[in-house]
């Protein structure tokens, strides 16, 4: 072998080195989603209809959601509550649309209802049964819990003390004030003592027991025992009643008033028998347009982040809502104040599946003990009324 041959051959082979330690350590420092060079990281439409402060923390906690998955861009789209459901329909129906929703309970039921939503994609284990029922039609999970409410019986603890039972209270002077006398602010008292919407799969808004605790709101209201009134929360504030039904997420104003105040669960009147129905509750959902296989795992580490405790919490400090998560009322913040009393009453809230039949009877209640209150009508008449209107909406066809 010459050494020219020799020479030729030594620099090949090292130029083949070179080229597979080239190959080797590029092969070693692949590109990482979200990095410079690397994959575009996924980008998750988000539609909300929260407004002032809880938008402004909603989008601080987003900021956050990035900056520790910088392989998901959050994009924000505020959408008026009552605009929503329509806006989505006809965006879904250009193939358009959020990924993810979040809205009302009630919001959610009607994109339900027209087949714009996508089963959850992420499961929640902290849920609350009844918050994670409420989204369940069918029994499939169609959005998660994220914000929600429960009534709470108030007292000042400067001028009142701890009922006993209704009897108690109700003896009181000065009564008791709410700002309105429906189903959702009295459930408690109302199962508590026998009241039923349905009765072996059909409607029983006239039953017997439902006539009576009309006949004893009546009779409490006809008394000035029972004092329904729009300011109630300001008359409570300002010492002018002893006791005020309000949501578990009203204590906070109280608190900023320097309103002395204690909380109980309405159903401790009841003998611990009523389940209270929740408030205004928020959730996550899923569009079924843009709910896709590739966007999944994007999908997953937005709602796992939004449903934290720490992000409903900071939620919770901005706005009007308290967390669903049930590990909130687990942390050190949760221990005092109003958060005990409401995660006693969150947690045996009534269960209702989001297609319940009950959902769609409550209005009418909520009108005929209205008309029954106002001298309308007798509480017979009025709940005969609502059964006969309770009949035709169940037996309508496409109905539960």
């Amino acid at each position: 072998m010459t050494s020219q041959s020799y020479l030729r051959r030594t620099i090949a082979l090292w130029f083949c080195i070179i080229i597979l330690v080239i190959v080797a350590t590029g092969c070693a420092k692949l590109p990482q989603t979200g990095q410079p060079g690397g994959p575009a990281p996924a980008v998750v439409d988000v539609w909300h209809s929260l407004q002032g402060a809880e938008a402004d923390a909603l989008q601080v906690q987003v900021q956050a959601i990035m900056k520790s998955h910088p392989e998901v861009i959050i994009k924000l789209k505020y959408v008026p509550e009552q605009n929503f459901v329509a806006f989505s329909y006809q965006a879904e129906a250009g193939g358009e649309g959020p990924e993810i929703f979040l809205a009302r309970r009630e919001i959610i039921r009607q994109l339900y209802e027209q087949g714009s939503l996508a089963k959850a994609v992420y499961t929640d284990q902290e849920g609350f049964p009844a918050a994670l029922a409420s989204f369940r039609f069918g029994g499939v999970e169609y959005a998660l819990p994220w914000l929600t409410d429960v009534p709470l019986l108030y007292f000042r603890t400067d001028t009142a003390g701890v009922p006993a039972s209704l009897a108690d209270l109700f003896s009181t002077k000065g009564g008791v004030s709410v700002a309105s006398a429906d189903t959702a602010t009295l459930s408690a008292w109302w199962n508590g003592q026998g009241g039923r919407l349905m009765n072996g799969g059909n409607p029983a808004m006239d039953d017997p027991s439902n006539v009576a605790f009309l006949q004893q709101l009546l009779t409490w209201r006809n008394a000035k025992a029972l004092r329904i009134e729009p300011t109630a929360l300001t008359a409570f504030a300002s010492g002018q009643t002893p006791y005020v039904i309000a949501g578990a997420s009203q204590a906070s104003l109280l608190t900023q008033q320097n309103v002395p105040w204690g909380s109980m669960q309405l159903a401790d009147l009841v003998s611990g028998q009523g389940k209270p129905l929740l408030g205004m509750t928020l959730g996550i959902a899923n569009s079924e347009i843009k709910t896709k296989e590739a966007m999944m795992p994007a999908i997953q580490i937005v709602e796992k982040a939004l449903l934290t405790p720490e992000v409903e919490g900071a939620l919770l400090k901005a706005g009007r809502l308290l967390p669903a998560n049930m590990g909130y009322y687990q942390s050190a913040e949760a221990q005092k104040g109003v958060f005990p009393q409401a995660n006693l009453a969150l947690s045996k809230a009534l269960v209702l599946e989001g297609n319940a039949p009950e959902w769609k009877l409550i209005p009418l209640q909520d009108t005929a003990w209205n008309n029954a209150l106002a001298g309308n009508a007798t509480p017979q008449d009025a709940l005969a009324s609502g059964q006969g209107q309770a009949v035709k909406i169940i037996s309508a066809k496409g109905q539960p």
